[in-house]
């Protein structure tokens, strides 16, 4: 017997499974199919790469398909960037097809001419996958009506909350239909983003499994003590002593991510950069070329965690860890995905260490404290490593005094 028929899925979408290479559901399929299938409001929590997208991508299909798209579409997906969008969009057309189901799905982007989009709605998607600016300005301008529809997902639900989206996405949760099944998903889930969301759900529940060992059992995470003006050379050596397939390198601003692009250009590295600002063709074109192997490095900011699903990504480097800690599980979920291994290395100080440790400890997985000595990667022990740390935090201070009194003594002249 197929499993996913015994979570109430018709014989279509469980043969899709099947023809897609799924021999089981995972656990937050396991509970979230069935409920979903009972339109429950959900939240659901669950670590990158176990699956959610088709968790509630395939009931919501199973609920809706038979109906008609006449009056708007009957599911919407909001998701914080283009690329996520692009990607769920892909695979609701993915198990659409292997499972013969007849429904049309329509990416809305920002960027894309409006006049192009009013036609695509013409045709009557079943499916609408959107980010919230583009989505929730055609809500307004009243030519994606939103009455219609059976299911609402907020997919990456605590970014969209944030306070960059938050007014899109309250615009659009209000103009949807009261009777809507609504769905946030998430690796991280905050508590202020379940109080905001919970304000146009009823009766929602949680399913939140932070225990499903992928970031402890698939993903090794390392942590090498580096001084922050020389982690974009430290990858060099790191280069050297890897020789990583896929890298994935995440830096907290836009001028980080373009210095370490171009410098690992410059040292013969085959990389390249994404970020929100550039041209979204430019985009698409370092995406796929990392994707088919012609890059091995590909250097972004937090957004690219939130919209990558790149197959066989080797290695993630962090030149910082985030100031929002929770930001560093959908960096690391980037790697280790579908049963593969991988390794999650960040640069860091002593405050950083402190912040890895935390989230460690809460997320129940540990950072291997490693050392790059002579070309070789090693594993001293835990107390050599930091008194390292305690080493290099002294030559820090010195370096800093000595550069404040140099600089006082110029100004005194």
């Amino acid at each position: 017997m197929n499993e996913f028929s015994d979570l109430g899925l018709g014989a279509e979408l469980s043969a899709a499974f099947e023809a897609l290479g799924f021999k089981s559901p995972t656990k937050v399929q396991r509970l979230a199919i069935p409920r979903i299938l009972l339109k429950k409001d959900i939240f659901m929590q669950s670590e990158t790469g176990t699956g959610k997208t088709f968790a509630y991508l395939a009931p919501a299909i199973s609920a809706v398909a038979g109906a008609s798209p006449s009056k708007g579409p009957l599911i919407l997906v909001l998701c914080p960037t283009q690329e996520l969008a692009v990607q769920v969009a892909k695979q609701a057309e993915m198990i659409l097809a292997a499972s013969h189901i007849a429904m049309n799905v329509l990416a809305l982007l920002g960027g894309s001419p409006l006049s192009r989009q009013e036609d695509a709605l013409k045709k009557k998607p079943h499916i609408v996958v959107g980010t919230p600016g583009r989505t929730g300005d055609l809500v307004k301008m009243r030519l994606l009506k939103l009455d219609n529809l059976g299911f609402v997902v907020l997919d990456e639900g605590d970014r969209l909350f944030s306070t960059e989206y938050r007014d899109y996405i309250q615009s659009i949760l209000g103009a949807a239909a009261p009777s809507s099944c609504k769905i946030l998903a998430s690796a991280t889930i905050s508590p202020n983003t379940r109080k905001l969301a919970r304000v146009f759900m009823k009766d929602s529940e949680s399913l939140d499994l932070l225990d499903e060992g992928v970031l402890s059992r698939d993903i090794e995470h390392w942590v090498f003590y580096v001084e922050h003006r020389k982690r974009i050379d430290f990858i060099r050596k790191l280069e050297s002593a890897l020789k990583p397939e896929k890298c994935l390198v995440f830096a907290s601003s836009g001028d980080r991510v373009s210095r370490t692009a171009e410098r690992l250009s410059e040292i013969g590295l085959p990389a390249d950069s994404i970020l929100s600002k550039q041209e979204k063709e430019h985009k698409r074109v370092a995406i796929e070329r990392f994707e088919k192997g012609a890059l091995r490095y590909l250097v972004t900011t937090d957004l690219g965690a939130r919209g990558l699903d790149i197959a066989d990504i080797s290695h993630i480097i962090s030149l910082d860890f985030p100031e929002e800690t929770s930001w560093y599980i959908h960096r690391a979920g980037r790697t280790g995905r579908a049963g593969k291994k991988g390794i999650s290395i960040v640069l860091a100080d002593a405050w950083e260490l402190r912040s890895a440790a935390k989230i460690a400890v809460d997320r129940n997985f540990v950072f291997r404290t490693k050392v790059l000595e002579a070309g070789e990667i090693q594993e001293p022990p835990v107390e050599d490593f930091f008194a390292l740390v305690e080493k290099g935090e002294a030559e820090k201070r010195e370096y800093r005094e000595k550069t404040r009194s140099e600089r006082g003594d110029f100004q005194r002249r």
